[in-house]
């Protein structure tokens, strides 16, 4: 796993060896940001939400974006986030959160410009989480929110 573009382009990132975790692979998170490069990324802020071991934000901060908010439950993940974003020298524009998602949409307060959401493949499509941005005005209406999923779990058409 490497960071496919930006300042840190290159930079080996640490994914543990665990059917649990499932990072975003470089070529997918190459695809998505190219196709994101039309908006302007440059110093918005992010929630890598189900943030595993952080390869989306920590391509997104390589990018140009101002700040990252990563939310990731488990502890391990957590320190695997910490050791990467200290490998590309961005620790200082990210803010890591151990605690489950939606216990940290109780405690979030900045608005985000872009949402980046790879929740575990066996759970169901996270409308709740995307109902609970909007209620808590953690969005707006120019937000762009990704969700990754299980080509067998159906999303909303509208949300």
């Amino acid at each position: 796993m490497r960071v496919t573009g930006g300042s840190a382009r290159g930079i080996r990132l640490l994914s543990p060896r665990s059917a649990a975790v499932r990072p975003t692979m470089d070529r997918v998170r190459s695809a998505l940001f190219n196709i994101l490069s039309p908006f302007e990324l440059e110093n918005i802020n992010v929630a890598d939400l189900f943030a595993g071991t952080g390869t989306l934000g920590i391509e997104a901060l390589s990018r140009g974006v101002g700040h990252v908010d990563f939310v990731e439950q488990k502890a391990v993940q957590c320190k695997d986030i910490l050791s990467n974003l200290r490998a590309a020298k961005l620790q200082d524009k990210a803010t890591i959160h151990q605690v489950t998602v939606s216990r940290a949409l109780n405690t979030l307060n900045t608005p985000y410009d872009l949402v980046l959401m790879d929740p575990p493949y066996t759970q169901p499509f996270p409308l709740d989480v995307l109902r609970k941005l909007q209620e808590r005005t953690l969005i707006h209406k120019t937000s762009l929110i990704i969700v990754g999923h299980a080509s067998r779990v159906a999303s909303p058409e509208n949300c």
